[in-house]
């Protein structure tokens, strides 16, 4: 996989904020994904997808992904694109 050319200039507000809050503890990725879809705001439902959508194209700093989320994702999933992939996939099954 070759990566991007241009990185984004996010500033990982909501990433962050999910990483917190619903990734811990031994939690699931899709776990944290449901909770967080299920008990915030749509402001923030909206944000975090917009964040992961742009990861998923490709427009991400590993460096910062792998200091914010894990490289444990990049381990299970291959990559940050597929990671944030599945987590819009799990988000829309809650509020689609």
């Amino acid at each position: 996989m070759t990566k991007p050319t241009t990185k984004a200039k996010l500033d990982y507000k909501y990433i962050r904020y999910w990483s917190k809050q619903y990734s811990r503890g031994g939690q699931t990725d899709q776990r944290g994904a449901v909770d967080f879809g299920t008990v915030e705001p749509a402001y923030m439902v909206k944000g975090l997808r917009a964040e992961l959508y742009q990861i998923s194209k490709g427009n991400y700093d590993e460096k910062v992904m792998n200091d914010l989320v894990g490289k444990k994702r990049i381990v299970k999933h291959g990559s940050y694109d597929d990671w944030a992939r599945l987590m819009l996939l799990w988000l829309l099954a809650v509020k689609g």
